[in-house]
């Protein structure tokens, strides 16, 4: 039992000693001058990957993500509001509205929907908006169910000089 409260008490005193060194000023300091020019250099710092959804699993399953289809037309940004109204910002040159778009809803599994914009009339104005047109449609006009997720399959546009994240090339909604 001695030998063991030594044992304690050299812990202690240790501990107590080194604390006491690290909190001396200019010791501390010069002991880290001749410290960090004495590390190697660190390696370059890759990138952040970029995820898209076609790489991603959905939750649950064995399913792969459904893949963006790039020949879509572009849409500016997207996003689900009040748990059943898809919301899409679409380009427009100021003449563009939901009827000119042919809406392809498609069951891809259980309660996941994939939704495809497909401009029908062409937008001959000539005065560009910026932010594009918004464009909500009903979940329930597409016959999504509550409870169903959707997922838009145009790709996003990134030619956009706001968009701070040049990486995004699509995104996803839960209901």
């Amino acid at each position: 039992m001695r030998v063991f409260w030594r044992g304690i008490v050299a812990s202690v005193g240790l501990a107590v000693s080194l604390s006491a060194c690290a909190t001396s000023g200019a010791p501390q300091q010069e002991a880290e001058n001749r410290f960090l020019p004495s590390l190697p250099p660190m390696p370059a710092m890759p990138s952040l990957p970029t995820i898209n959804i076609s790489d991603m699993r959905i939750p649950g399953t064995d399913r792969q993500a459904p893949a963006v289809d790039t020949d879509a037309e572009p849409v500016i940004y997207w996003r689900v509001i009040e748990d059943d109204i898809l919301i899409v910002h679409a380009d427009t040159n100021g003449c563009t509205s939901r009827a000119d778009y042919l809406v392809n809803v498609e069951q891809y599994h259980d309660d996941i929907y994939t939704v495809q914009l497909t401009r029908q009339v062409e937008d001959r104005c000539t005065s560009p908006t910026p932010w594009g047109v918004q464009l909500g449609f009903g979940f329930e006009e597409l016959g999504v169910p509550i409870g169903g997720q959707v997922i838009l399959l145009n790709p996003i546009d990134t030619e956009r000089p706001w968009d701070w994240n040049d990486n995004r090339t699509s995104m996803a909604a839960r209901r």
